[in-house]
């Protein structure tokens, strides 16, 4: 993938927004990215600021309490953009889609950066399958078919669907679409911006229509396509340790020992590995606020005293369910 690095370096120098491209870190980090804090103008949003800076709807919102995505800011208010990111634990290759953070990660074979870009989700009921899938095809200009099931849904409300809707700009795949071994699931643009960084479709994955134009030339067909919930995330970058919180979806809520435990293994790991201290009380933190920004969980004196287990104490539904390509996901 000649030029991705050549096209990283021109974003940085004409661009003072996020290019959505990073150098991969020095080997044993895994953070990109930087928190951008940005005041607010007349008819700013949360979700128009958001997009500026390819981070998705919700994260957002949890970013800066209280407002909401699409109510215009007071001028003025200072606005956080939280465009720092751990990388998920798995290898650097292909496509990972982590649907806790709703976010697409791609890295280039031959290159090292990462493209990554806010996503729209599916809803609760409709969950995006996890597992290992592939590139199929690409389409420009796709048509769309409308599964029964979203005709039903549509038509419940009042909507009849076209049996086929043909490409172009009013469609709801967008202009690009990237199909799947998962048959009805797609990667695709969207003519509803408003809803990536939120889980709004019934199953696909929605990209705005400058991220997936800008991703489509890179992605070959067979690429791999790891679809992962990672709502925890474990990090080490520039000496210290990072830790990023997101909210479980809530079909994959399991018991807090399964979701919590393996990412304090992996920060102990890390703390051990680098001979720094845990700080528990900011981990405890880090859980309860679930800002979903990367936080500095270390402390710089070390002590193997602060290297105990000290799960937060965290209350969890006990009903879940379980979403994977094998079957049908259901709430």
């Amino acid at each position: 993938m000649k030029g991705l690095i050549g096209l990283l370096a021109s974003f940085v120098f004409c661009c003072t927004l996020n290019a959505a491209i990073y150098p991969l870190p020095a080997k044993g980090q895994n953070v990109v990215g930087q928190i951008h804090y940005f005041t607010a103008e007349k008819g700013d949003t949360l979700s128009n600021i958001g997009m500026a800076f390819d981070v998705g709807r919700d994260a957002m919102v949890t970013a800066n309490p209280p407002f909401k995505a699409e109510e215009p800011l007071p001028e003025g208010v200072p606005v956080v953009v939280p465009a720092k990111f751990i990388l998920p634990p798995f290898p650097h290759k292909g496509v990972v889609v982590d649907l806790s953070t709703m976010r697409l990660y791609y890295y280039p074979p031959g290159e090292s950066v990462v493209m990554t870009y806010p996503l729209g989700v599916g809803k609760p009921g409709h969950m995006t399958p996890l597992g290992l899938t592939y590139v199929t095809r690409k389409q420009k200009d796709p048509a769309w078919i409308p599964p029964q099931s979203i005709r039903d849904y549509n038509k419940k409300r009042g909507v009849i669907l076209p049996r086929v809707i043909r490409g172009g700009p009013d469609n709801p795949l967008g202009r690009r679409a990237i199909y799947l071994g998962i048959p009805q699931y797609l990667i695709h643009a969207t003519n509803f911006p408003q809803s990536i960084g939120s889980r709004g479709s019934f199953g696909c994955m929605r990209m705005m229509e400058n991220n997936i134009e800008q991703l489509f030339p890179y992605i070959a067909k067979r690429t791999s396509v790891q679809i992962i919930e990672q709502p925890y995330l474990a990090g080490w970058f520039d000496g210290q340790l990072y830790l990023e919180i997101h909210q479980p979806l809530a079909e994959n809520r399991y018991s807090p020992n399964k979701l919590i435990a393996p990412v304090l293994q992996k920060l102990t790991a890390l703390a051990l590995l680098h001979h720094v201290t845990v700080n528990w009380t900011k981990v405890n933190l880090a859980f309860a606020t679930a800002s979903g920004i990367p936080t500095v969980v270390s402390d710089s004196a070390s002590s193997g005293s602060s290297w105990q287990f000290a799960a937060p104490e965290l209350q969890w539904p006990k009903k879940t369910t379980l979403c994977r390509l094998s079957r049908r996901c259901s709430e």
